[in-house]
């Protein structure tokens, strides 16, 4: 009998939590990005209105005690700028995701580019079968899931003078 090649397995569990975390960022990138461009569409029936800018960077920052490296999207409209960051522990010096979490999130606004962030809301990966949710975290808890409906009420807030 053969012992369990436990490093094969860590391998597959590893491949299969990277392919849900990269779906789960496409959409809510996808999902910001659409809702961007339907807006941009409306504000093209309004001549001398700013369209919205935005733009994708590398980012790392911390959850609780660990470094999440991934990406964020940035949305710019006149002097406001939301910013969708994700990600998750990609080396062992990274630290690990406490909780049930595959993947962490942050949603920020600033009133100018050269003023941090302001954190919205804090945002959790988790799996649910062979998919992924984003939600909400509350109080240190998980809250509610992240809809479309949330994420244009996140982009309203970019809009709003």
């Amino acid at each position: 009998m053969q012992p369990p090649d436990y490093l094969a397995d860590y391998l597959k569990l590893k491949a299969a939590n990277d392919q849900l975390r990269e779906r789960a960022k496409q959409w809510l990138f996808e999902t910001f990005g659409r809702l961007i461009a339907e807006t941009n569409r409306s504000f093209s029936d309004q001549p001398g209105v700013a369209m919205i800018q935005t733009g994708f960077q590398p980012r790392e920052f911390k959850a609780d005690r660990a470094t999440m490296v991934g990406e964020a999207m940035a949305a710019r409209y006149r002097m406001n700028t939301l910013l969708v960051e994700v990600g998750w522990p990609r080396l062992p010096e990274h630290g690990f995701l406490t909780g049930p979490g595959l993947a962490r999130g942050r949603i920020s606004l600033s009133p100018n580019p050269t003023i941090d962030a302001n954190l919205i809301d804090e945002l959790i990966l988790k799996q649910r079968g062979t998919e992924a949710d984003w939600h909400i975290i509350s109080n240190k808890q998980i809250g509610a899931m992240v809809t479309e409906e949330y994420l244009r009420a996140c982009l309203n807030r970019v809009l709003a003078d």
